[in-house]
């Protein structure tokens, strides 16, 4: 009886949450349907009517909140859900002219849905007897149950299919998306809206005190902090928080006088240290014990000086490489995670609810022409880039004249922002820049030197490629050899030093391919002969150095993906199906022709 009791009042909660939610229920529908025409027909063209679906339904659950805070009238409601769809139909209007969901598209997406997500908590605690702590707290517990709930249905669902699949019967490829479309389209949005109960508004003065109570009591129950996440918050996730605090503290107070300013190796914990410390206290503002009395009291005016340090770190690294979109939202958050760090240690607890609106005017700050990341990075990035050119004198009339000859600084920041404008799809719009320079050969016959990098670089494209195009070549002439070995090639971490041996029959002789790789991550193939004499050797850093600085980020064809060797015992020729880098870790699947004279 206490299972059906309970699955009733979660049924009921669902049928509830979409009479509350109507208009978000018919945009989720619609998205489920779109999403399901994408499934079905395997085409990404429908993607802008889905994504503006669910920016729809998002927007119509944050004007439901708006009107449950501040309306009586059903008026009131009407206008704000006809506000919601013509803000939809803007949003679909703008990445309408998009062939794809481009990656600028994706992120003020991004930044757009999160923005909602905090308005939908903050809206219910404004000048209500409710604080945004517990606004907050109801709508993490939702979201995890949504998540536990949701994952077990999705894969119980997706075991039976696969179960009758296998033992029963054949059924479509595409059952298991369709089904896991419906159910996380459509019934999760659902499912978590149950969790979240009316709170209090205007309209409350037409309740009776029966029905003000019995409100009272769901909001109670929503905004409570459950034994177990009291006890996960106070004696894991805040001694766990102290001892990172810790280490950063640390490497701030070893770096202080020189790498920190220069390598920015912290500014990707950055964003994730301050949501930690932000979370947690906000999870924490109303558990009464030590840890978290200490947690509240000390980890604000820590936060304070780290991100303050990074945030003016991140600024000086702008006038060597320019702003990047990424920095862009860096040094922004590092900003707003020092307003929280000022608000959380000196006004009380229940004026959190401030910093939303600031993140709220960050985040439109960010996605809004002139002054959003995309506008400011491409600004500042073709700036920098034309103007190192015109310092160097390599731009005269619009035109580009190669020179070699200039600094391996002024190098690196050409290399980086041809890069950053390439990756991002902005070079089409400047006048005096080829088509495709960044690739084949097109950047050294266009700037006169090949690419030079330095280190990752936030924003940046700082991992390198090439690769094989085998549809244009299908066909590799291998007269001149007699045998061919397939081999990986990877720079090595390993503590010691290690060899891989390959035995090859030639002419009633053994012989051997050692692939040899030190601690130091220098690899070599060498050949041997039967009486252990090395007959060739062939440096592997020679493949990553020729193929990466001269095809970079393109296919090749066999001859450019070909490097050979040669003397009098031997002829060894390697092909490169693919080689890349990321930082200082190398990897390259390769073809070894050999010819033993």
């Amino acid at each position: 009886m206490q299972v059906k009791k309970r699955f009733q009042n979660t049924f009921d909660g669902i049928i509830k949450a979409t009479n509350r939610y109507p208009l978000t229920f018919v945009l989720l529908l619609a998205a489920a349907v779109t999403s399901g025409i994408i499934i079905q027909r395997d085409v990404d063209h429908y993607v802008q009517y889905l994504v503006t679906f669910l920016i729809g339904a998002l927007l119509s659950v944050v004007a439901q909140q708006i009107y449950e805070r501040f309306f009586t009238k059903e008026s009131g409601r009407l206008l704000l859900m006809v506000g919601a769809l013509v803000l939809a139909g803007a949003y679909f209007f703008a990445i309408y002219p998009d062939d794809t969901f481009n990656l600028e598209t994706g992120i003020k997406t991004g930044v757009t849905v999160f923005a909602l997500l905090m308005a939908f908590i903050w809206i219910p605690s404004i000048k209500s007897k409710m604080t945004f702590n517990e606004s907050f707290m109801a709508t993490f517990k939702a979201i995890f149950i949504t998540f536990l709930f949701t994952g077990i249905i999705a894969g119980g669902i997706s075991l039976i299919i696969f179960a009758v699949d296998n033992l029963l019967f054949s059924v479509a490829n595409n059952t298991i998306p369709h089904t896991l479309n419906i159910v996380f389209t459509l019934f999760a949005p659902i499912f978590f809206l149950s969790f979240t109960p009316p709170y209090f508004g205007k309209k409350d003065t037409d309740l009776t005190t029966e029905q003000l109570t019995l409100r009272e009591e769901k909001i109670q129950r929503a905004v409570s902090c459950p034994n177990y996440l009291s006890i996960l918050i106070s004696y894991i996730i805040i001694p766990l928080t102290a001892l990172y605090t810790v280490i950063l503290l640390a490497y701030i107070l070893l770096n202080i006088g020189g790498d920190f300013w220069t390598k920015n190796l912290l500014e990707p914990l950055l964003v994730s240290y301050a949501i930690t410390v932000i979370v947690v206290y906000i999870l924490a503002s109303h558990l009464d014990n030590k840890f978290a009395h200490f947690f509240r009291k000390v980890f604000p005016k820590v936060l304070i000086p780290i991100v303050l340090f990074q945030t003016i770190a991140s600024i000086v690294k702008i006038s060597e490489m320019g702003i990047t979109y990424g920095r862009y939202y860096v040094i922004l958050f590092g900003v707003f995670a020092i307003i929280a760090g000022i608000v959380f240690s000196f006004m009380p607890v229940r004026k959190n609810g401030l910093i939303v609106a600031v993140l709220l005017i960050f985040s439109v700050i960010s996605i809004m022409p002139p002054v959003d990341a995309f506008t400011v990075s491409r600004t500042n990035q073709i700036s920098l880039l034309k103007g190192t050119l015109l310092e160097n004198n390599m731009l005269e009339n619009d035109t580009i004249l190669p020179n070699s000859t200039i600094s391996n600084e002024d190098k690196k920041v050409i290399t980086q922002t041809i890069g950053y404008l390439e990756n991002m799809g902005y070079t089409d719009e400047i006048d005096w820049l080829p088509s495709n320079v960044y690739y084949n050969n097109n950047f050294q016959e266009t700037f006169g030197f090949t690419q030079v990098y330095d280190e990752v670089d936030d924003g940046l494209n700082q991992s390198q490629y090439a690769y094989l195009n085998w549809d244009s070549n299908p066909v590799v002439n291998i007269a001149d050899y007699q045998h061919m070995v397939h081999l990986n090639i990877h720079s090595s971490n390993d503590e010691y030093d290690s060899e891989q041996v390959i035995n090859i029959e030639h002419d009633g002789s053994t012989y051997k391919i050692l692939k040899s790789d030190n601690k130091n991550g220098v690899s070599s193939i060498r050949v041997m002969n039967e009486n252990e004499e090395e007959l060739i050797q062939l440096d592997t850093q020679e493949i990553f150095t020729k193929i990466l600085g001269q095809y970079n980020g393109n296919e090749m064809s066999v001859e450019e993906a070909t490097i050979t060797q040669e003397n009098d015992k031997v002829k060894l020729s390697v092909i490169a199906n693919s080689v890349d880098r990321y930082d200082d870790q190398y990897n390259a699947d390769i073809y070894m022709f050999i010819n033993i004279k």
